[in-house]
């Protein structure tokens, strides 16, 4: 961020100022369930929709759990809400361990 400052834009999550589909994939990590002792079920509903706003193809979410390494309690009716929008939804181990049970990805496309 030193080095590119203009490559960065603040914004305030649940609203970004980019346009529709301005990006093929949206990466959140390290963020929205690491949180949601402080971040309710809304504002992570709010948030993907605006991510998938912003995406032509794919949001990945990275990890799965909160800062105690708990996968998020409501992430199975997150994913059958987003399926039932006609989105697919996979849930990803990936080889690495950020940090206890942080070793999942979720991965959403648009069909």
């Amino acid at each position: 961020m030193r080095k590119h400052p203009e490559r960065y834009v603040a914004t305030i999550l649940p609203e970004t100022p980019f346009e529709y589909e301005q990006f093929n994939m949206v990466l959140s990590a390290h963020f929205l369930f690491m949180y949601s002792d402080r971040l309710d079920y809304d504002f992570h509903k709010k948030t993907i929709q605006e991510l998938l706003r912003v995406a032509s193809e794919e949001v990945r979410i990275f990890p799965l759990t909160d800062l105690t390494g708990t996968r998020y309690d409501l992430l199975d009716r997150l994913i059958l809400e987003l399926e039932a929008e006609g989105l697919r939804v996979t849930e990803v181990k990936v080889p690495h361990e950020f940090m206890r049970n942080g070793n999942s990805l979720l991965g959403i496309r648009k069909i």
